[in-house]
């Protein structure tokens, strides 16, 4: 008898030890495949700002769920409302004008010339949200890393990772303003009209933001990029689990409250934000909603 429960012991490390190598294979693989990582580093100086190829964004609306924030200060309203229909307009407008804009780009046009670039992104957006990521649970289950590790690369085609690889190398520049722009438009829920039904849920944005910050596979796709990008990202995936978590949506019970501080720190030293003190005081904010929930 003895003998028998060593030898299911045995097995049982086995197994642990085979997903373990077989995680670090799935991100070996994950690694070449996507190609050489950028170097991360929050002193790096990124290329200086260029003119914007976007308009010049409102203030805020006052809607039914109260202020609509420029920047996602969802704690404070804003001054200077304009009318709602205006501002839903203007939001749409300046995402078509994105696409318009890059368009124009060969990186772009050589991908996939019979189709444009809104066209491809609305194809990108509706292959997402029908397969989500799972955004917790990867202690329970290890194979989960290595799903996670893979998810891009089993929704979306090569084409699609190439289009998404080259708009973030070559539009860095524009980033800030572009994030803020499309946080926006994909958090407007059923304040404004989507007659295209292209956006995707609160469910959908909350499993997305949780991956990124809560599972190893998120984080990993994340470290792989350029500094700015990677703080931004996290900033605005922690925005929205904080959202979820006041509505009690928190479904997966993703705690952001030991995220917020580091990321604060790491945002203070990349001074070559345009709204470094803005991050840094939402970040503080929620800091403080959370300390007082402790």
């Amino acid at each position: 008898m003895a003998k028998s429960t060593k030898s299911k012991r045995g097995h049982g490390w086995w197994w642990l030890l085979l997903v373990i190598i077989l995680a670090g294979l799935g991100y070996y693989l994950y690694s070449e495949i996507v190609g050489e990582p950028v170097k991360d580093s929050v002193i790096e100086r990124p290329a200086p700002v260029k003119k914007l190829p976007l308009p010049p964004e409102p203030q805020g609306v006052t809607g039914e769920e109260g202020p609509i924030p420029v920047r996602p200060t969802p704690d404070e309203p804003l001054v200077k409302p304009v009318p709602k229909e205006n501002y839903c307009a203007r939001i749409e407008k300046n995402v078509a004008d994105f696409f318009r804009y890059l368009d124009e780009k060969e990186y772009v046009s050589r991908l996939n010339p019979k189709t444009d670039a809104y066209t491809r992104f609305k194809n990108i957006l509706r292959r997402a949200a029908a397969r989500p990521p799972l955004p917790a649970g990867e202690g329970a289950d290890p194979k989960m890393i290595i799903r996670n590790l893979y998810h891009f690369f089993r929704i979306l085609d090569i084409k699609d990772l190439s289009l998404i690889r080259d708009v973030l190398k070559n539009e860095q520049d524009t980033m800030e303003i572009s994030l803020e722009m499309f946080y926006r438009w994909l958090t407007l829920g059923d304040r404004c009209p989507d007659p295209e039904n292209i956006r995707p849920s609160m469910k959908v944005l909350y499993q997305y933001a949780g991956f990124f910050v809560n599972t190893t596979g998120g984080r990993a796709y994340l470290f792989r990029r350029p500094s700015g990008l990677r703080l931004l990202v996290s900033y605005y995936c922690i925005l929205v689990v904080h959202e979820a978590d006041k509505k009690g949506r928190n479904s997966c019970g993703i705690d952001i409250f030991p995220l917020i501080e580091p990321l604060k720190n790491e945002i203070g030293y990349y001074p070559d934000f345009q709204f470094q003190e803005e991050y840094i005081g939402q970040l503080g904010r929620l800091e403080d909603y959370y300390k007082t929930k402790r």
